[in-house]
């Protein structure tokens, strides 16, 4: 299998799950009242599950960061849980990547709506195999996490995996 083969495979899955955050534009500018906390704790609970793993942690990207707060904004706005949104303004996860800067050599993506806590969305993925696979994969060597709220108040969650070039 090809590296591009298994970066698309990894990017198509996703899983229904659950957060609170502003807008962040690619530079990396937060409204006040963001779900950093949110962010750092789902990437806190991520290491952990890779640390029971016999994993090296993730390196927090604040690159990857950005791409992922992206994602959970658009995905927010629509009222949408995908990993391509079509007629967003970053509708790819190699547009959101492109956007914030970040130049990969491999890379996977998380999404998930409707849980309530950090907790709750890596339990979600540790309990699917494909999302499992990406927190565990020990080709990705760094993350983003974010987390914004939909107009109905219910939360989407998005974690960006990568290994840079």
């Amino acid at each position: 299998m090809t590296a591009r083969s298994i970066r698309v495979a990894l990017v198509w899955l996703f899983v229904l799950a659950g957060g609170c955050s502003s807008p962040v534009s690619p530079d990396g500018a937060e409204a006040a009242g963001s779900g950093s906390g949110a962010a750092a704790e789902m990437a806190s609970l991520t290491n952990t599950e890779r640390q029971r793993a016999g994993l090296a942690p993730f390196t927090v990207s604040p690159l990857l960061m950005r791409a992922a707060q992206l994602h959970a904004d658009q995905m927010a706005s629509l009222g949408q849980m995908a990993h391509v949104l079509p007629g967003a303004r970053y509708p790819e996860p190699d547009d959101r990547l492109a956007a914030v800067g970040y130049k990969w050599q491999a890379y996977a993506e998380n999404v998930a709506y409707g849980q309530g806590s950090p907790a709750s969305a890596i339990s979600s993925w540790m309990g699917s195999s494909g999302h499992r696979a990406n927190i565990l994969n020990a080709g990705l060597k760094e993350l983003g996490t974010a987390v914004a709220h939909g107009s109905d108040g219910r939360p989407y969650w998005v974690q960006v995996f990568g290994s840079p070039r």
